[in-house]
């Protein structure tokens, strides 16, 4: 079975091959020392938090019975705008990683965006916003006898 983070990591190199995105860096967002600074190009600081992990069963008593796994996260991703750019161009950075998690995520998961508004790093001294992506990822795996 593969695992989430697994899955999600997928999910992250289809989009980091996206022909629009291939001038953004992608790094871990922890830990955070690890960010450049000066930040010089578009990065995308990517933090995976696991919200909730459910069993369940699919079917019924006439038909095949299957278990699964329903595991719901949050990515968060925290794109920053090299320091010479302006709020405009941090929006459309951001709106252009939301719309590559959109046309990859193939099998579905996504179930919600929700994009912050500017906030200042001041470690990095450079201005940011937030991509968050709920996440609904389905595991099934079949049922003992």
């Amino acid at each position: 079975m593969t695992s989430t983070d697994d899955r999600i990591d997928a999910l992250i190199t289809r989009m980091k091959n996206r022909r629009s995105l291939t001038d953004f860096i992608f790094i871990p967002a922890y830990p955070p020392h690890k960010t450049p600074n000066p930040i010089t190009k578009y990065t995308v600081a990517v933090e995976n938090r696991e919200v909730s992990n459910k069993r369940f069963f699919i079917g019924n008593r006439v038909g095949h019975r299957a278990k699964g796994y329903l595991e719901q996260a949050e990515l968060r991703l925290r794109v920053y705008a090299p320091s010479r750019t302006s709020g405009p161009a941090l929006l459309r950075a951001s709106s252009m990683v939301m719309d590559a998690a959109e046309r990859e995520d193939h099998e579905g998961w996504i179930r919600s965006f929700l994009l912050t508004g500017i906030g200042f790093d001041t470690a990095s001294r450079t201005e940011y916003r937030d991509v968050v992506l709920k996440l609904a990822i389905v595991t099934q795996e079949e049922a003992e006898a």
